[in-house]
């Protein structure tokens, strides 16, 4: 269940920033794209969640091959699913969120399914390969979106209240770059990298590896910067 809000976080973070304010400006920001960026690493790819977790079903026509639907929380496919009319399941083992598959007109029973379109506004149209050869009831589960911030009060986009120290980690290490603490903005970037990463189930190694190096890029990229204006002010003589 998820009771801390916006605000907890912001009180958390102010006394060891010397209470730097953090919503003076326009609609509190910069608190609110702060929150919802780690909202939105937190729920977005490659992470899966049991409590992000929400299922639909379509039911799969004869020589159709595209399915347009109206899903107002999907954000991405994680599985997806055949029963026939006898009660048969079958996994379908190829799913696609930003692939597409091409038209077709062969019929089989669908061993492969795409998110074909998707608004971002809660209209999707999902297309399988091949295309259906008889009546099948389809199990789509997808991680929904994640919800911005648009209060100061709302909540952390259901993330539970365990994973606190998740969010509220990455949310400092951010608030301690604003108030031009380097190097307590990395230690803490990476612990909440750390973090979110011990938590993580199902994810690779390379998918690890790639999340780690990318979100923490940003820290190569100061370094690199303040490498560089010391080098500026030695070859200045300064």
């Amino acid at each position: 269940m998820a009771n801390y809000t916006l605000t907890d976080a912001i009180n958390f973070a102010q006394p060891q920033i010397e209470y730097l304010p953090l919503t003076a400006g326009v609609n509190n920001e910069p608190a609110m794209t702060i929150g919802t960026g780690i909202v939105d690493t937190v729920l977005g790819p490659p992470f899966v969640w049991d409590f992000n977790r929400n299922n639909t079903t379509l039911s799969l026509v004869i020589g159709q091959q595209d399915y347009p639907q109206t899903l107002t929380d999907f954000g991405i496919l994680e599985k997806a699913s055949l029963t026939d009319a006898t009660g048969k399941i079958w996994e379908i083992k190829d799913v696609y969120n930003s692939a597409c598959l091409g038209a077709s007109t062969t019929q089989q029973r669908p061993n492969a399914c795409a998110v074909q379109a998707n608004n971002f506004g809660g209209a999707q149209t999902f297309r399988f390969m091949g295309v259906p050869d008889f009546a099948y009831s389809c199990t789509l589960i997808y991680q929904k979106f994640p919800v911005r911030f648009t209060s100061l009060t709302g909540t952390w986009s259901g993330i539970p209240d365990s994973y606190s120290n998740i969010y509220m980690t990455l949310f400092l290490a951010e608030c301690f770059q604003l108030a031009e603490m380097e190097q307590k903005a990395q230690m803490y970037r990476q612990r909440g990298v750390a973090m979110l990463l011990s938590v993580a189930q199902g994810l690779t190694e390379y998918q690890k590896n790639a999340f780690r190096e990318q979100y923490l890029d940003r820290d190569k990229q100061d370094m690199r910067a303040q490498l560089r204006v010391q080098q500026g002010v030695q070859a200045s003589g300064a």
